[in-house]
């Protein structure tokens, strides 16, 4: 977010409830939503100060780190038969499914961080 006085972001009003408005916004190439006082957002412009001391909206993914490497990546793809780039380029669809065992313990881990969150579990490490 720029840190020059008096500058202002420009935001996508999403909702607004009494006093409070949800907007979104782009900070240093993040898509970013936060809780501002409705009053502050003026033509789709809200004062960075105002941003800064906004409520974060949602669960910061950004946060959490997802593994793979290589050896996963060749296993996976030797595991749906693609040994050679022309095979690659003649089965997009088996790639996809390669990626897709590779991201499945991903979408486990995410799926526990969202259900403890829900519950109130905070993570351990």
């Amino acid at each position: 977010m720029k840190k020059i006085q008096g500058s202002k972001t420009f935001v996508t009003t999403i909702r607004t409830k009494g006093n409070s408005a949800l907007v979104q916004y782009v900070d240093d190439g993040v898509l970013t939503r936060k809780y501002v006082p409705a009053a502050k957002v003026s033509d789709g412009l809200v004062p960075d100060e105002v941003l800064e001391q906004g409520i974060a909206y949602g669960y910061p993914w950004e946060e959490v780190e997802l593994e793979f490497d290589s050896h996963q990546l060749a296993d996976e793809m030797h595991q749906v038969d693609l040994w050679t780039v022309e095979e690659v380029l003649r089965n997009p669809q088996k790639v996809q499914a390669a990626l897709n065992a590779i991201l499945a313990n991903g979408l486990s881990k995410i799926l526990d961080i969202a259900r403890n969150e829900k519950k109130g579990v905070k993570p351990h490490g």
